[in-house]
């Protein structure tokens, strides 16, 4: 079976979607444009952060604290796979590098001028067979991913509209930025571990 028939029969058979907007007897169907920002970050941490900041590359030290959290969510949330506590930025200056790129880029596309701060943030490792469940992340003005390590054929992050999905195929270094409201989730994957860096920011009510 090829890897597009893999991909839809898991989307096919996935679990049905959480928290979704269309549970209210109020919700509509159209159309909406919504920005989704990719940027590569590899070059930026490399030329900034390594060798000045960090011992090792910030992608080396992610994974090792992440693997070293362990998974702290038994599978119990959208994300079916290994997860860490959901606020790492607190204790971790590299999950709060993170944190920071993505206020950067959020503040750049904001429709209007406003503080924000990182809510939460945490790793996930999915092994085989690991996905997401359709759902979203409002009332989270953004949300953002960050790749650390993913192997060629890594199980792409879908953007779910109420017409379409939007496909990302996901690559070392990369962070996508997308709304909060917008319903997302992430099909089986297939290889050797994906792992990623995820999060929301919110207003910064205190600026």
């Amino acid at each position: 079976m090829s890897n597009l028939s893999n991909l839809a029969k898991t989307i096919k058979n996935q679990n049905k979607p959480s928290n979704m907007f269309n549970r209210s007897p109020h919700s509509k169907n159209f159309t909406e444009k919504f920005p989704v920002i990719k940027v590569d970050l590899l070059p930026y941490q490399e030329a900034t952060f390594y060798g000045k900041h960090w011992s090792s590359p910030l992608n080396e030290n992610l994974e090792k604290q992440i693997r070293e959290c362990g998974d702290k969510q038994n599978k119990k949330t959208n994300v079916k796979a290994q997860m860490t506590n959901w606020f790492m930025h607190h204790d971790s200056t590299e999950f709060q590098w993170v944190c920071d790129r993505a206020i950067d880029l959020a503040t750049k596309n904001n429709p209007h001028k406003i503080g924000m701060i990182a809510y939460d943030c945490w790793g996930a490792i999915y092994c085989e067979g690991d996905y997401t469940i359709m759902h979203n992340h409002w009332p989270n003005l953004w949300s953002f991913v960050y790749y650390v390590n993913c192997p060629p054929q890594s199980a792409p992050l879908l953007l779910n509209n109420s017409e379409k999905s939007i496909t990302i195929l996901p690559s070392a270094g990369m962070m996508v930025l997308f709304p909060g409201w917008i319903n997302h989730s992430v099909p089986a994957h297939v290889g050797e571990d994906r792992i990623v860096v995820a999060g929301n920011l919110v207003w910064n009510f205190q600026l």
